[in-house]
């Protein structure tokens, strides 16, 4: 609960002592009407969410109760009320409990943070993802960048059309950053990094990532990658989701040979969304009406992405010279790069997941035995392009696979969340600080202990310098 609520909360407490006749009635009236009070300023102002509707009910069914009692007549009535006001007000608590209204950790930099939402239109490719479609390639994305915010309000997590009824409360959860802010104008132009969601994903689930970097003085451009991220909102009130074909980790009818083909042709389709991205950026920064007129800089651009969008992060690094340098966090590799490495600096962040066995290798299970084989192909491409051009891994001991999203902040129960042993805090205090630096350093010039060192000073860290090892057995 935010902090009016938990205020509602507390004072709709005394109204169940009240119908229980152990509190005055007019203290539990006095008390109750507070309540209400707060919790409507609380969502007139900050935005309802249904994990307080118990709370809401249980504030009505208390005044209700408690207006129309007498004080010498209290019976079976109240009592039931009073009950009833009570499992709603525990349902609240468990609601509030599992599904939080979760606070994203402060960006670290010096500037403040905004965020736009853009539709962008590809002028040369149509829709591939239906077949027979007459419509040109759209997107939607998400820039957050360094701002000069004024009185603008704070943005919420997620557009509400983006969401289901169960993650509604995500469209009034606030974020850092200012809603279609100025950008700011002090160190200007500012680089670009392309952000890639997860396959299924969503161009705000890695919030807490993107709102440091821009803090840090990066534009930062979340990339919804139409049919297959989503839900995704267009300006005509089109929401589209992800198509209902196979998933890239489903092989119960997929070959190991099929899936690799299947993730290429995807991964080439999102990569000439980010091309698109860029493309749109270097038209903004030389038009004097957009409020990118000289602020970007897409000639020393990065991409980063978490699982599938690590690829996409990938394989747009190798097409585009523009873009200096990839981050992939916790994604196999499909399309050109898989095979051929790629030439440029390149950091892959893993979780710390069992290795492979000879047992999965051979099972009976026909998704096990496939998986495992493709994550074995992967691991021998990812080593290929480490020992031909260097790069930086690292795994983050306690992590999973969605432990370098927002995901674990969703709720404590790691069971919902998929998440690791390790607390969210530090682990995304690592991704944070060896994003920051990578893209620093290979974009800007700066200086990067992190990468520079032998051993992380993370207790948490395994890392590895792939390009100090290769310089050192030359």
């Amino acid at each position: 609960m935010r902090p009016l609520e938990a205020i509602g909360f507390v004072l709709a407490i005394p109204s169940v002592f009240a119908l229980l006749g152990w509190m005055p009635r007019r203290t539990g009236v006095v008390f109750a009407a507070l309540s209400f009070v707060v919790l409507l300023l609380a969502a007139v102002w900050l935005g309802a969410y249904w994990q307080c509707i118990p709370l809401y009910l249980g504030v009505v069914l208390s005044l209700f109760a408690l207006l129309r009692t007498r004080p010498q007549r209290r019976n079976r009535m109240h009592v039931l009320a009073a009950t009833a006001v009570a499992c709603l007000l525990l349902m609240t608590g468990a609601f509030t409990f599992v599904l939080p209204m979760f606070t994203l950790p402060k960006p670290t930099g010096p500037y403040a943070t905004g965020t736009r939402v853009e539709h962008l239109v590809d002028p040369v490719r149509m829709e591939t993802h239906v077949a027979g479609s007459l419509r040109p390639r759209e997107i939607m994305v998400q820039i957050w960048y360094p701002a000069s915010p004024n009185h603008q309000p704070f943005a919420s997590y997620r557009d509400r059309r983006e969401t289901t009824l169960l993650s509604s409360y995500l469209g009034v959860l606030q974020t850092h950053s200012y809603r279609n802010a100025d950008v700011a104008t002090s160190g200007a132009p500012f680089p670009v990094l392309l952000f890639n969601p997860a396959w299924a994903g969503h161009r705000t689930q890695n919030t807490y990532q993107v709102e440091d970097l821009a803090s840090h003085g990066f534009i930062v451009v979340g990339v919804d990658h139409t049919y297959n991220s989503g839900p995704v909102a267009f300006p005509d009130g089109r929401v589209i989701g992800p198509t209902d074909g196979h998933d890239i980790s489903d092989f119960q009818d997929t070959t190991v040979a099929q899936q690799i083909a299947f993730g290429g042709r995807e991964v080439a389709i999102e990569a000439d969304d980010d091309v698109l991205v860029l493309n749109t950026l270097s038209a903004a920064n030389i038009d004097p009406r957009s409020p990118w007129f000289h602020r970007v800089d897409v000639n020393d651009a990065g991409t980063f992405g978490h699982s599938f969008g690590g690829a996409v992060a990938a394989e747009v690094c190798y097409q585009d010279p523009r873009v200096k340098a990839a981050l992939n966090e916790d994604g196999w590799m499909f399309g050109d790069v898989a095979t051929r490495g790629l030439d440029k600096p390149y950091m892959v962040m893993n979780d710390d997941g069992p290795s492979i066995t000879s047992v999965q290798l051979q099972s009976k299970d026909t998704q096990t035995r496939r998986e495992s084989k493709l994550t074995n192909i992967d691991i021998d491409n990812l080593n290929h392009t480490m020992r031909a051009f260097g790069g930086y891994m690292l795994t983050i001991r306690g992590s999973r696979h969605f432990d370098f999203s927002d995901r674990p902040l969703y709720s404590p129960i790691r069971r919902l969340t998929e998440a690791g042993s390790i607390s969210p805090v530090p682990a995304h205090e690592i991704v944070e600080a060896y994003t920051l630096q990578f893209f620093s350093h290979t974009l800007q010039g700066k200086l990067a202990p992190l990468l520079a060192a032998s051993n992380s000073p993370y207790k948490e860290v395994q890392f590895e310098n792939w390009f100090a090892h290769n310089a050192s057995t030359r």
